[in-house]
């Protein structure tokens, strides 16, 4: 799903006259919605577009995996479904990571020692 583009021109300001009170006829109220038109066009965006559109597709993503009990699994691949997610996989096959070695470890551990 593509997201809708923020295509407003938003350089406002920019685009007033060096004396926009005397050249473009503007008072002061209307000189400082030119300067918070922008923020306005930027927060609408977001709040009446964007924001829809991202839960519109948060709620299409699947919230859950397929449990193991799952009848139309194989005894394979009930085995492996637990590795589905990362950090039961992780968590499953021992694996470990940091900056320093572990005091200890199980038969079978592996640990990834970075800087």
């Amino acid at each position: 799903m593509a997201l809708t583009k923020f295509l407003v021109d938003v350089n406002n300001i920019q685009a007033l006259s060096d004396r926009p009170n005397e050249i473009d006829g503007l008072d002061s109220s209307q000189l400082k919605e030119k300067f918070d038109k922008a923020g306005s066009d930027i927060k609408s965006y977001l709040n009446n577009t964007l924001t829809q559109e991202l839960d519109l597709a948060l709620a299409t993503i699947p919230t859950n995996y397929v449990a193991n009990n799952d009848s139309r699994l194989t005894n394979s691949r009930q085995c492996n479904n637990n590795f589905d997610n990362w950090a039961t996989a992780r968590s499953n096959l021992k694996i470990g990571y940091g900056t320093s070695l572990p005091e200890s470890g199980d038969e079978g551990s592996i640990f990834l020692l970075y800087e």
